[in-house]
Order: structure tokens, then sequence, then C-alpha cells
């Protein structure tokens, strides 16, 4: 397991020392706390031939619906599904993984085009957890040969990593068995981020998160090589989708008016929801009643056009997707099968999402 390196992160520090050395006051009241810093350097993990178990998942009979969990891995690029396995560092000091509690004002998410931008409200602490960052300029390809992905992530091709893992899903108890197989391939997640704080008008914890990921490839098969009807590679085809050139940023939250409330109810259950952006914390979007806001003037206005003016969008793009063919090599677009081309969504955003968990 690779070493962690947690690094206080300092405004203003020109270079690094070999030695500590005192500081005079004028010296220390230019520093800034600014969290911790984390690279995770020579990083490689080998569960191949391990499996973890998660139970206590029931049916409507109140059966146990175990999930299986095999063949994960991580490590350096150029692992030929998880056969060759090196070590990886990700990330570096000047662009580290961060744990952060700062102002919300002090916070910036990065827009579709290009610009920084505040989205958690002011004057409040904000728990932030953070991959990475995304620059304005001077950034690296964030995959490799396909400029549509943008060249702003700070990763560098070697900071990029492969990964891989099964799923074996017993949704009936004795009965089949259902699989889910997937390899990436130089993996990065830049700019990704969780920001935490408490709402006091809702009495709730909130949030925004932010999740970026960007993949040369990503292989998805409903089967175990080796096992009944995936022996062949005809047949191991037939199981699979590919994607090549993949990437998707997906924002769940914009702070200032249209927070991720996270809850759990009374029976157990997770509940996340996106609320409308321009209705008072509390207020029912399907019958608003007194809590409507005129957004053609005042303050409804003034917070909807924020809303679709500063509020990071969610983008899904795959460059090449493949149903059934087979991957020459590494990197490499899939031949045979059916392709389906290229597929995109753009510039989506949420005026209101509830997803709730429920026992299968």
């Amino acid at each position: 397991m690779g070493k962690l390196l947690p690094l206080l992160g300092l405004l203003g520090i020109a270079s690094v020392q070999a030695e500590m050395v005192a500081m005079e006051d004028g010296e220390l009241s230019a520093v800034q706390g600014a969290g911790i810093g984390i690279v995770l350097e020579q990083v490689l993990m080998d569960a191949s031939q391990a499996t973890i178990t998660i139970n206590d998942i029931t049916n409507a009979s109140g059966q146990n619906v175990p999930i299986s969990v095999k063949e994960f891995y991580l490590g350096a690029t150029g692992s030929n599904k998880g056969a060759i396995l090196n070590p990886v560092t990700i990330g570096r000091l000047n662009h580290p993984f961060t744990l952060n509690l700062a102002k919300g004002e002090e916070l910036r998410s990065l827009r579709d085009d290009g610009q920084f931008v505040q989205t958690t409200p002011s004057n409040l602490a904000v728990l932030e957890f953070a991959f990475p960052e995304r620059l304005a300029t001077g950034g690296n390809a964030c995959i490799s040969g396909f400029a549509a992905a943008g060249s702003n992530c700070s990763s560098r091709a070697a900071e990029k990593v492969d990964m891989g893992v099964r799923f074996d899903f017993n949704v009936v108890p004795g009965g089949r068995t259902d699989i889910i197989n997937v390899d990436i391939t130089e993996l990065a997640m830049d700019g990704s981020y969780l920001r935490m704080w408490g709402d006091g008008a809702r009495a709730q914890l909130v949030g925004e998160a932010r999740l970026n990921i960007f993949a040369k490839t990503i292989d998805i098969m409903s089967c175990a090589a080796g096992t009944t009807n995936c022996t062949s590679a005809a047949e191991q085809a037939a199981r699979s989708i590919y994607l090549t050139n993949a990437y998707a940023n997906v924002s769940l939250g914009y702070g200032k008016t249209q927070p991720l409330l996270l809850d759990v109810i009374s029976n157990g259950q997770f509940v996340l929801e996106l609320s409308n952006p321009v209705l008072a914390a509390g207020v029912n979007p399907l019958s608003p009643g007194a809590g409507a806001v005129d957004t053609r003037s005042g303050v409804g206005k003034t917070r909807a056009e924020d809303f679709y003016a500063n509020a990071p969008r969610t983008n899904i793009v795959v460059d090449s997707l493949n149903f059934g063919g087979t991957r020459p090599g590494a990197g490499q677009a899939p031949t045979g099968g059916y392709d389906f081309g290229s597929n995109e969504i753009r510039g989506l955003s949420f005026n209101y999402l509830k997803a709730t968990s429920h026992d299968l």
C-alpha cells in the first residue's frame, strides 16, 4: 500500500525547505491555514484473488441479498485489465487532494466557459473534500488524444490510473447471479469535490457535489470470463459494452439557492433532494402556494438569473459507444459489433430532483 503524505497547506510558501526555521511575527501574520493536502504515493491495490461480501441488504421477503465485490485492482496505466500492475502516484505537492474548512465566499467552482464562480453561500463554514484541481490555464489533457474533454486537468499522464472491479448480485437467493465487470483505463477525476454545511432554516445537513470522470476507455461486461457462456472471445464480446474517450461532469447542487439536501427518514432510507432554486427553503415545489416566487421580477428574478448563469451544469460525453465488438488493444476503438458513434448530453441542469433509496 502506498504512503499517505499529509501536508499542512500554507499559502505564500515559495519553496520547500529541508528543515524547519523560525518565523518572525510579520511573516506569521501573512500565513493562512489552507487545510490538509494529501498525495497518494506509489499506490498499488490488487484484490483480484479476494472477495468482499456486502450483506444486510434485504428483498421484499426479508431475505438477505448479498453483493460480492471481486477482482478489484488499481495501478498505473498500461495494466492490461489488471494483468500487469505497477504502482502509481496520484496527485502531487502543488496539486494534492485537499480537506478544507473554509468560508463559503472563498470557494469556487469551474463553469463550462472556463470561469471560476462562487456557488456556496457567504458567511458560513463549509467542509470540503476535493480531488486534484482543474485549472483555468496551463493544464494537461484530461483524456489523451481527445481535445473535446479539455486540457485543464492538473493531473499529468503518469498520475492517471487503471482500475477495475466486478460485482456479483444474488438478487434471488439461491437463484441466478447477475454480474457487472468494469475495467477503466487512464482514469482521472480532477475537479471533483464534496462540500457540506449546516442549514439553519432547514435544520439539516446540506451540500453540493461535483463528480468529474475522465477515462480513455471503459469496458463493461455482464459475465465473468471463463464461466458458462463467457468462455470464448465471441461470447465475451457479445456481452460487452465499450466506451472510448468518455467523460462526465455531474453537478449536484448550487449551494446559494439549490443546495443538495441530505437526509435519513425514519425507516432508515437515504434521501437526496435538489429543491427548486427559486423557492424559499421548506416550500413544497408540487404545491408552493404562498411560497411561489415570481421569476419575472424582484428576488425570484434575481435568484433565477443567478442560477441559470452560474450553476455548474452536467455534461456526459462518449466519443465512441460500441456494443458487441472487440477492442484490438488498450486505448483503441472497438471493431465489429454495433457502433452507436458519438453520444452527448451537455448543459443539463436540475430544477427539481428527489432520490430515495428502497429495499429490494
